[in-house]
């Protein structure tokens, strides 16, 4: 299959970026709506920016709504012999305190009623006759058009009034991410290696193929179910070429024991055969530094041993820095290293190449 005839993931912004750009954008009152293909990180952009703000994040998918209901519901009130109109909770909720208002997939296949609603609650932040607290914060999501995600284009009335920001797909958002939610380190380290296409690749004509929440899916089955049937649910997450390529990675990553390679009973010469692959290199340096972040603990006898592999003939000192990079957030750990004189000594070479590298 060509490389042509897959979506391209890189254009737009990082998920940094953005986190960075937006609060600006929605503390100066404008109109956000971020693009992004489906499962890449829009949800969770919105969480972060949400904590940011101080406001719980209140996420509505219009599709998913019927234009009658989110206005509310009238009741009788027999005492003034009327009909009363009823709130949804959560508008009730925003009219009461402020909060961060997520109107996901707002272009999801919604009719012109639905893109009336969202007009009301992005730009006048209220909901028929409810005002929002002043102080509530409106984000708007979307799937890309490309994506053949049922997105429907937006009146020109309401599209020119947002500012439009595209997020991309983010191998070292992602990886940060995944850290924090416990997503397998074998599963990071394929990731890491081969980039963006890894983690989001998607021929027009797919249903099922790897981005970000379907690695994260996978991440789970692969916790559940039995070993004899890890291909089966990669497959059924990501698809059978993305499946393929991992079950090869892995069989790399399964080769190094770290536990043996700390206590000194294996060595790994990266001169010779399958070991001088790159991506052998990467799946050792991601094994032993997964081993020393979420299993330990390493102790000062595991030391030496650390520093030795790091040294290792043949492996590439980008690797060695790599690995180093994954180490900095163990404070126990590097004050260990640091104690060593051997340690020091490479240190000040990979810092060195570091820095020759972008001199």
């Amino acid at each position: 299959m060509s490389r042509s005839r897959f979506l391209s993931p890189n254009k737009g912004h990082s998920y940094e970026e953005l986190k960075t750009i937006l609060p600006g954008a929605l503390r100066a009152g404008v109109s956000v709506l971020v693009l992004g293909h489906p499962g890449i990180g829009k949800t969770a952009l919105a969480e972060d920016l949400a904590e940011g703000f101080g406001l719980p994040l209140i996420d509505i998918r219009l599709a998913q709504q019927e234009p009658a209901d989110l206005a509310g519901v009238y009741f009788p009130d027999q005492d003034r012999e009327c009909l009363t109109l009823l709130p949804p909770a959560w508008v009730k909720e925003l009219v009461e305190r402020p909060g961060f208002l997520f109107l996901d997939e707002v272009n999801a296949a919604v009719s012109r009623l639905h893109q009336a609603v969202a007009y009301q609650m992005v730009l006048e932040r209220r909901l028929g006759p409810f005002q929002f607290h002043p102080d509530t914060v409106v984000l708007a999501a979307g799937n890309l058009a490309e994506d053949n995600a049922l997105a429907t284009p937006l009146s020109s009335a309401l599209a020119n009034r947002f500012a439009h920001f595209r997020l991309r797909v983010d191998v070292p958002a992602w990886i940060k991410w995944a850290e924090r939610g416990h997503i397998r380190p074998e599963l990071r380290a394929f990731i890491g290696r081969h980039g963006d296409e890894a983690l989001y690749k998607r021929a027009p004509d797919e249903t099922i193929f790897p981005s970000p929440r379907t690695w994260e899916m996978a991440s789970r089955l692969l916790d559940e179910v039995d070993e004899a049937h890890h291909v089966d649910v990669l497959e059924a997450c990501v698809g059978r070429p993305s499946a393929r390529a991992f079950v090869g990675f892995q069989k790399m990553y399964k080769r190094v024991r770290p536990e043996k390679v700390l206590n000194g009973k294996q060595k790994i010469d990266f001169t010779k055969g399958r070991s001088q692959e790159p991506s052998f290199m990467h799946a050792a340096v991601s094994a032993i530094g997964a081993w020393v972040q979420n299993e330990g603990p390493v102790t000062t006898d595991h030391v030496p041993h650390l520093v030795s592999f790091m040294r290792s003939p043949g492996l590439d000192r980008e690797y060695a820095m790599l690995l180093l990079v994954q180490l900095k957030t163990n404070r126990p750990v590097m004050q260990k290293l640091k104690a060593l004189p051997a340690f020091r000594d490479l240190a000040a070479e990979l810092v060195g190449l570091h820095a020759g590298m972008y001199a």
